[in-house]
């Protein structure tokens, strides 16, 4: 859920998000002590990790308040960096025993040539309300866990309408692959989310068609920043990115629950 939080010297958007145990702070404005004051008051029992997407001139005042930088995307605020920083409030959050099998898996990644291509987009459609049912079982198929709640149907129509663009791919008439694209138009970026492919359409190539197809209709929006937050562990997600010629942008630590629990997520950033 996102509010508005606003006192006479400063104001918060809050996004709180109880299943992640956590509470992010998309935007703020006003006096910095001010707003330390007003995210210091949305600390609640359950919040056990908070972010903060800092303008790039107020990271330094962060950190000096004991927040952690953990990434950054480039272009975010309409041309101007932005910074994620971090605090946590329970011991064993800040640390993820993943770390290191998911830098190799980085460096791995990062190492191999980008060969960048055209991908075909013919048969690439955006869904409509009538296909919030098949998104959704095409979600439940295959997360088991997820940091929002793709599962249902209720949901996704609910963001269809609030403007969260969804595309996908068919195969012999059936829903197989989809992905989606939040949009801030106030600031022209997108974050590019809810990847997915059913086992049986695995590595024939619908992903990296599908979100080749969304970064064109977002440019021709006005769209200037493209980003992702991918799960650390996966290889063939990290790799579609890099490959479409997206940029590392850091790791957020034991970010959110997905796929088998608690997971690290990688930032990939492109400026368009």
């Amino acid at each position: 859920m996102t509010t508005e939080v606003n006192t006479d010297s400063a104001g918060i958007t809050v996004y709180t998000d109880p299943f992640n145990k956590r509470i992010r702070i998309d935007d703020y404005h006003g006096e910095l002590s001010s707003v330390l004051k007003l995210l210091n008051r949305q600390i609640v029992e359950w919040v056990e990790k908070l972010i903060v997407k800092s303008r790039v001139e107020d990271v330094p005042w962060f950190l000096s308040q004991g927040f952690t930088c953990e990434a950054f995307i480039k272009n975010y605020y309409a041309g101007a960096d932005m910074y994620f920083v971090t605090r946590y409030f329970t011991a064993g959050r800040d640390r993820s025993d993943k770390w290191y099998e998911e830098q190799l898996i980085l460096q791995r990644i990062i190492s191999e040539p980008v060969v960048l291509e055209i991908p075909s987009i013919l048969d690439i459609k955006i869904a409509t309300p009538a296909q919030a049912r098949e998104l959704s079982q095409l979600y439940h198929t295959v997360f088991k866990v997820y940091p929002t709640p793709v599962q249902e149907e209720t949901y996704i129509l609910k963001t269809i309408q609030e403007g969260t663009m969804y595309v996908y791919a068919e195969f012999e008439g059936t829903l197989v692959s989809a992905t989606s694209a939040e949009v801030n138009r106030k600031y022209r970026n997108a974050e590019l989310t809810d990847c997915a492919s059913h086992p049986s359409a695995e590595g024939k190539g619908y992903m990296k068609r599908l979100l080749f197809f969304l970064e064109q209709k977002l440019m021709q929006e006005g769209v200037t920043c493209l980003y992702t937050i991918a799960r650390s562990q996966s290889y063939s997600m990290n790799k579609a990115f890099a490959q479409l010629g997206y940029t590392y942008g850091g790791r957020l630590v034991n970010n959110c629950f997905i796929y088998s629990g608690i997971e690290d997520m990688n930032v990939w950033y492109k400026s368009v």
